[in-house]
């Protein structure tokens, strides 16, 4: 894990715009500026890119910009700004020392990306060679991250009160079951899909009991959740075979191939995320649909099990219509960014189509709304059955109350 973890932070180190390299200034800014005499700019380096073997990140602050200008490196068409920054570093064991760093925007791109003093960064530091190099690696984003997290528990908290608490502690329970346990499993070279079945299998039951209780609406849900991830499966794996899909369609996949210690399989790894991202939303529809059938049945005991599966199928029919476009919209959304690079460089809309970077975004979501689909009848007649079953128990318990009074 913690290898894995290393290899993207210097992956992300390597390919961030911010291509940004420094050294360590001793004493204050000024006599620094004087007397360091080893520090060159993009143009000026021979050595070719430096190796990292380690990396280290801080939190840090744009303290002064040295100089800033425009330049050409390889002639009209390429121009940059180039920034020379002092950098603070704001927390961890350096504390306070001062990096000075080169940072190169394109032109076009300087308005959003170009610093600014007091602005937050995350600094990184690696070793190349014999020597320590410093770099801004990213802006530091996570104070606001927090100001949006506390909206959204405030916000859902409000509207909840305890329910929403359970759901937060399922949520964490989800992300501990992914992190600890999906994500080693398969970095270890188990077999991505059964790893993945397994900890949906303990996200769905865990999450749902945690968040809707221990009663019998929440089993009902997690039987037909089950059933409906095993088909949704044995649909992904079919398709995915199909359609010759072998989990090339990202760029993670690219570099997952060069991962050190880990031999992963793609394919699986692609079967393995699409049942998760139905799991995300599945638990939705089946826990809704078991609700319904109960309500149905609490207003009105003496239905059948068949009026009450049509009766709840309405509602499910009302539920899928807005879940599946939602769900195609969250798909598109994630992938606007490619849609609009084909679109510019433009090919036929069958090629683009048929590519494999299209093509698993397609069958993701095409068997996520099959399996919203096919999760309404199975989920509501497993409930009106249960219900339609219960109902002499609970006939007979309201008779002896209405007979004690």
């Amino acid at each position: 894990m913690k290898k894995t973890i290393l290899l993207l932070a210097t992956i992300l180190s390597l390919m961030l715009p911010h291509t940004i390299f420094a050294q360590i200034l001793p004493g204050s800014v000024s006599e620094a500026i004087e007397t360091d005499e080893s520090f060159s700019f993009p143009e000026e380096e021979t050595s070719g890119e430096p190796v990292p073997t380690a990396d280290t990140f801080f939190r840090g602050k744009i303290n002064e910009i040295k100089n800033e200008y425009e330049y050409a490196p390889y002639g009209p068409g390429s121009e940059a700004l180039i920034q020379e920054l002092y950098v603070i570093i704001t927390k961890g064991p350096e504390k306070d020392t001062i990096v000075e760093v080169i940072n190169e925007v394109p032109i076009q791109e300087k308005d959003t990306k170009a610093f600014a003093i007091g602005d937050h960064v995350v600094v990184g530091k690696t070793q190349v060679g014999d020597g320590i190099q410093y770099y801004v690696s990213d802006v530091y984003r996570l104070n606001a991250l927090w100001i949006v997290c506390a909206i959204f528990i405030i916000i859902t908290l409000v509207f909840t009160r305890f329910h929403g608490i359970r759901a937060f502690v399922g949520l964490i329970a989800s992300f501990v079951v992914i992190t600890w346990f999906i994500v080693p499993q398969i970095i270890e070279g188990h077999n991505p899909i059964m790893i993945s079945m397994i900890g949906t299998a303990i996200i769905a039951a865990t999450s749902l009991y945690i968040a809707h209780g221990f009663q019998a609406r929440t089993s009902i849900a997690l039987v037909g959740t089950v059933i409906s991830i095993s088909v949704a499966v044995g649909l992904s794996y079919f398709f995915v075979k199909a359609t010759k899909l072998f989990g090339m369609g990202s760029e993670e996949a690219f570099y997952l191939q060069f991962a050190p210690g880990a031999a992963i399989n793609l394919r699986g790894l692609l079967l393995g995320g699409i049942i998760i991202g139905v799991m995300g939303i599945l638990d939705d529809i089946t826990t809704a649909q078991t609700a319904v059938v109960e309500q149905i049945y609490r207003a009105n005991p003496r239905l059948n099990a068949r009026e009450l599966y049509h009766r709840a199928s309405l509602v499910g029919r009302e539920h899928i219509l807005s879940l599946v476009n939602t769900l195609v919209l969250a798909y598109t959304g994630a992938s606007l960014p490619l849609l609009l690079i084909f679109k510019i460089y433009e090919r036929p809309a069958w090629v683009t189509l048929n590519s494999e970077i299209i093509m698993e975004e397609v069958i993701r979501t095409l068997i996520g709304s099959i399996t919203l689909i096919i999760a309404v009848p199975i989920t509501t007649f497993i409930a009106a059955e249960y219900y339609y079953r219960k109902k002499p128990s609970i006939d007979h318990h309201e008779t002896s109350h209405a007979h004690t009074h």
